[in-house]
């Protein structure tokens, strides 16, 4: 079963979904979110090179977009992107990537416009449907319904919603959705460059759009108003739904121990019921996972453990790459196994719950060296960029120098400075530091003594703890 609890906040909203009790999904966003808009952007600037272009949107940086990211009616494989965009023309993209610290919004030419049921692929024409819609009969059914009616170029994706919806729901959806694509190119012809004209749904009804099925316990919101969007939504869809709708006045993420569950999501080690553990490194390529026995040690044999141990880290990562919001490429460490029958299981548990994420994802299979290749569509930041900034002390390597050895390098510095003219030598530090060089006075001895000056230490707590000035008085 799911619940859906929603806090709304005049500087932002946030969606939690909840399976079965656990904490599975965070979805976050503040009153500048722009992910799903459609612009009426202008290029600024076509880099052959790098096979992209750089897109004004309004925004104060400019947007970037990738050749493969070009409406297929304009991208022909093998073409040059200075072929198809020239610097001053006008084109119509939608934000796919918010923008994030010092890089612009990522923004793409096939646009997407999503319902309940459908989603409607501007310039494209292809019908495909959702593969957890299994049946072949089923499957034809909706291929031949919609290719039926849909206008030419224009695709369409069928949602494993439409697996027991009514033909007139979906069909309903469908033609509400080529009103709007229909009004965004009415839009695009009268109105000037670098301008909205399209805005998606917030991050609340994208959420109802994406999870509200019949598998939906409860919605909880903090708001009255809210609650009656809720209600109205549900009614909309006329699809019979049984979830109840609940206001809760307060902080309902500490009321439900999510804060607990988010803080948890940032660490590094996930801590399996066996006793054995993940361990999560995300870098600028890919993501690694390990996993690790810790204090299981099983009752029978060690292949038995150690499979034991595996289905469940494959049952547990799933659940963490959706709370996480990690996609792009992730190799998984699983621990070897003698018996590939075993290691066939593994993966088909991994990958029956990673059907159950919304987001797309593909495994490739197992590496020479072992690891299980596998990739997840990245569209929005990680919790981690959301709730963490990078550690100034660190600048987030994770690790911070060793405050002797930075001691030693101070007092090299210093001991070789007797080239100076002037009488005295300053040392700014930080009070830590200076208190590690002080408790040596055989060695502040050695350098008075090899530079002939006075050595002058002041501290300062205004620089960090591996800063230092050094200058002569």
């Amino acid at each position: 079963m799911r619940d859906i609890i929603a806090e709304v906040y005049p500087w932002e909203s946030r969606v939690a979904i909840v399976e079965d009790d656990r904490l599975v999904e965070i979805l976050w966003a503040d009153q500048q979110e722009n992910v799903g808009n459609v612009y009426k952007g202008r290029v600024k600037d076509v880099i052959p090179g790098l096979s992209c272009a750089f897109i004004d949107i309004g925004m104060s940086k400019n947007a970037f977009l990738h050749l493969g990211d070009l409406a297929r009616v304009s991208a022909h494989k093998g073409a040059n992107i200075a072929d198809v965009l020239k610097s001053g023309q006008d084109i119509m993209v939608q934000v796919k990537k918010e923008a994030f610290a010092e890089k612009g919004a990522r923004v793409t030419g096939n646009l997407t416009i999503p319902g309940h049921f459908l989603v409607l692929l501007p310039f494209q024409q292809e019908v495909s449907i959702s593969r957890k819609i299994v049946g072949d009969e089923r499957r034809e059914h909706l291929r031949r319904l919609i290719e039926h009616d849909k206008p030419e170029r224009v695709g369409i994706i069928l949602r494993t919603a439409c697996l027991e919806a009514d033909d007139c729901e979906i069909m309903g959806e469908m033609h509400k959705l080529i009103e709007i694509w229909q009004d965004i190119k009415n839009r695009y012809d009268k109105m000037k460059a670098t301008q909205m004209i399209y805005e998606d749904v917030d991050v609340i009804e994208r959420a109802l759009r994406d999870y509200i099925d019949g598998d939906v316990r409860h919605i909880i919101v903090n708001n009255l108003k809210l609650k009656n969007r809720v209600e109205q939504f549900i009614a909309d869809q006329d699809a019979g739904y049984s979830a109840s709708v609940k206001f809760i006045e307060g902080d309902l993420f500490e009321k439900h121990n999510l804060e607990k569950d988010i803080r948890k999501a940032l660490r590094r080690k996930v801590w399996l019921k066996s006793g054995g553990y993940l361990i999560f490194d995300a870098t600028e390529a890919m993501t690694v996972i390990d996993v690790n026995s810790g204090k299981f040690t099983g009752k029978n044999d060690f292949e038995e453990t150690i499979y034991r141990i595996n289905v469940e880290a494959a049952a547990e990562i799933p659940r963490q790459l959706r709370l996480r919001s990690l996609g792009g490429i992730i190799l998984i460490d699983f621990i070897d196994m003698k018996e590939k029958q075993n290691e066939a299981d593994v993966i088909a548990v991994l990958r029956q719950e990673l059907e159950k994420d919304k987001v797309h994802s593909r495994i490739i299979g197992m590496t020479g060296l072992g690891f299980l290749e596998m990739t997840r569509k990245k569209s929005r930041h990680g919790i981690a960029q959301i709730y963490n900034d990078e550690c100034r002390n660190c600048h987030g390597s994770g690790y911070t120098i060793n405050i002797v050895s930075l001691a030693s390098e101070i007092k090299r510095k210093l001991a070789n400075m007797g080239y100076l003219e002037n009488d005295a030598i300053l040392c700014e530090l930080h009070p830590r530091l200076m208190e590690c060089i002080t408790d040596d006075d055989n060695c502040l001895g050695y350098i008075r003594k090899e530079t002939g000056k006075e050595i002058r230490l002041v501290p300062n707590n205004k620089l960090n703890l591996d800063d230092y000035k050094i200058s002569s008085v």
